[in-house]
């Protein structure tokens, strides 16, 4: 697990750099439109950050793209680590509650 990662696994906020907020715009706006499969989401792909580009006419470089592929890898193993946690109950089920139920 990454940096990134164990900050949002602690509930922290990503604390983005002086100049960073529009490549974190753009990762949010693509993070919104991502798909999901059986596992949960799927990455970003090139041809998604692409015609993201050229839909709003934005001249994104190599290392643009490199910097939202970096952000989606650690929303992925964030992902990832949280399906993989030991899940703990918060409560006991009673008998009424698991009768209610089905």
């Amino acid at each position: 697990m990454n940096a990134v990662s164990e900050s949002l696994s602690a509930g922290c906020r990503p604390q983005i750099p002086d100049g960073g907020e529009l490549a974190w715009s753009w990762f949010l706006a693509l993070n919104r439109t991502r798909a999901m499969g059986f596992t949960g989401p799927n990455p970003i792909s090139y041809s998604e950050i692409e015609a993201y580009a050229r839909l709003h006419r934005w001249p994104l470089e190599k290392r643009h793209v490199d910097l939202i592929l970096a952000m989606d890898r650690a929303y992925l193993e964030f992902n990832q680590a949280r399906r993989e946690a030991p899940r703990t109950p918060s409560a006991d089920i009673s008998p009424d509650l698991f009768d209610a139920v089905f």
